[in-house]
């Protein structure tokens, strides 16, 4: 039992000294690829990285995030779940394959 302990702690150490050690990530910019939030999108926010576009909108009806994403030859059109009332909608570029990005100014909110 005691060598559990001693194993799990060790772990737990080597853990948080390797986290520590580690450069930090900045949080992705916000908006680097919004094509804007339409006026019926009341308290919008966006939100995207290369890969994911979301957007959430403070209202009672449906919507969803759109947006344009691009491997460099093909381009398609990711779409987000329909959601409401201030809840995020992500689109998500790798749905197509992990070499697909967000392409910039082309996400938004779209009512359902």
């Amino acid at each position: 039992m005691r060598i559990r302990q001693a194993l799990a702690v060790a772990v737990t150490g080597a853990a948080l000294s390797l986290g520590a050690s580690m450069p930090a990530q900045a949080a992705p910019s916000a908006p680097q690829s919004a094509a804007g939030i339409p006026s019926w999108c009341v308290g919008g926010t966006q939100w995207s990285d290369r890969s994911t576009y979301g957007a959430s909108c403070d209202v009672a009806f449906a919507y969803y995030a759109k947006v344009k994403c691009s491997n460099g030859s093909t381009t398609k059109t990711a779409r987000g779940v329909v959601t409401n009332d201030g809840r995020t909608s992500y689109a998500y570029c790798t749905a197509f394959g992990s070499s697909y990005r967000v392409v910039a100014g082309s996400g938004g909110p779209v009512k359902a």
